[in-house]
């Protein structure tokens, strides 16, 4: 296994985080974690031991997530991994045959790339580079 790779987290698309509360901080035990509110979609994350489930609201008009929500309800949304050198890996994805979307380098404090379902057997992958070491 890569070592420069590491799990972060799941994110499931809701159409409410109140909503999702009840379900997956009250009766599974997540512990809130952090939370933040972008211009499109609201995140807010619940620790669990064996990881973090990121909850996705959409937020304003018409957007990715409701656009996601209107076509498969909610449930996952994507997986999240962490890795070192971002734009190595979407060279190395892309030189493997998969289709890269959605690059952001803009950001040192996140930058991210996501791996498009069609050939990512259905699941949206997110390969994301923080300043924040991998352990």
């Amino acid at each position: 296994m890569p070592k420069d790779v590491r799990f972060d987290h799941v994110a499931v698309a809701v159409h409410s985080v109140e909503g999702a509360l009840p379900l997956f901080r009250d009766l599974l035990g997540g512990v809130f974690r952090e939370e933040g509110n972008e211009p499109r979609y609201r995140w807010y994350q619940l620790q669990f031991p064996g990881g973090v489930v990121e909850l996705l609201e959409p937020r304003g008009l018409d957007d990715f997530l409701h656009r996601f929500l209107a076509q498969h309800g909610e449930g996952l949304h994507h997986l999240t991994f962490t890795v070192k050198n971002l734009r190595e890996w979407a060279d190395r994805l892309r030189a493997a045959g998969h289709r890269v979307v959605g690059e952001n380098y803009s950001d040192p404090n996140w930058q991210e790339v996501f791996l498009h379902p069609r050939g990512a057997h259905g699941v949206l992958i997110q390969l994301a580079e923080t300043l924040e070491p991998l352990e």
